[in-house]
């Protein structure tokens, strides 16, 4: 059983985690790291907090994925881009940690003591501060990157959600009788779009109702039917009617008289 989820209280998250992503953002931009141990103590509680925010930006992803916020238009790209947070947050993490590794500790070599130990870790500590800087820039890019998206995120989620809502408000679309037909052809289910001969594009349906590409498009533009578009044409791309689709064919058999959905080969009734 899919547990209850509250979308808008994953958007507050949203909101909250892009302040959480800035605050540490401007930690590792306003670091002034100097190699050695004292960059340990500074960069420890960033590697582990950058490490904390790549868990809490997957518990959006982990909330939304199979709630109803899927099917609403434009959730596809809103779990596209939560994921790429997750992945830039990791990435972050992984600078910082590569930082920490960068980082050069006071400590004795194989060979033991040398004469100018001094010299040797100036040395060494020249050489890794470019390093480090780079690792610590690249960071503080992802975590700039990381807050913008779960800011557009909460404003993107929030409008699909209330374009949903007057969407489903509005009067159910007056169709056509072709329109009804291709309709009704199509929520029997199995319909394909596929490629045949030349090239040619061609809508299939389980009782073989011919239904024009131009009938189809204009089922499609006004969110009647939903074409699966992940499968490649010449496999044939599945059809569904979706709720808006399946609001017109009630709306139009109230409207017309029709009363039930006909089996292949019949023709649709009328009430007298």
């Amino acid at each position: 059983m899919t547990t209850a989820v509250d979308l808008h209280e994953q958007i507050n998250h949203l909101r909250h985690l892009a302040h959480d992503f800035k605050a540490l953002h401007d930690r590792v931009r306003d670091l002034a790291v100097a190699p050695g141990t004292e960059a340990l103590r500074q960069l420890t509680p960033l590697v582990l907090k950058s490490q904390e925010l790549v868990g809490k930006a997957l518990m959006p992803l982990s909330a939304l994925d199979g709630s109803p916020y899927t099917a609403v238009s434009g959730s596809r790209q809103s779990l596209n881009t939560l994921g790429a947070v997750v992945s830039s947050a990791s990435l972050a993490s992984s600078g910082l940690a590569h930082a920490l590794a960068a980082n050069p500790l006071d400590s004795t070599g194989f060979a033991g003591p040398h004469h100018d130990e001094d010299s040797i870790r100036n040395a060494r500590h020249a050489r890794a501060l470019p390093e480090m800087i780079g690792y610590l820039a690249d960071a503080a890019h992802l975590l700039d990157v990381c807050e913008t998206a779960c800011h557009y995120l909460a404003t993107g989620i929030t409008r699909d959600l209330e374009r949903a809502s007057t969407s489903s408000q509005q009067a159910p679309h007056k169709i056509s009788p072709t329109q009804y037909e291709a309709l009704r052809a199509l929520a029997k289910g199995g319909a394909t779009m596929q490629t045949r001969g030349r090239g040619s594009t061609i809508v299939l349906t389980p009782d073989h109702t011919m239904i024009t590409i131009s009938t189809f498009q204009s089922l499609d533009k006004r969110g009647l039917v939903h074409l699966d578009t992940s499968v490649p044409l010449h496999q044939g791309r599945g059809i569904t009617v979706t709720a808006e689709g399946q609001r017109a064919l009630t709306q139009y058999r109230s409207r017309t008289g029709v009363t039930a959905i006909p089996v292949a080969g019949q023709q649709p009734r009328r009430s007298r």
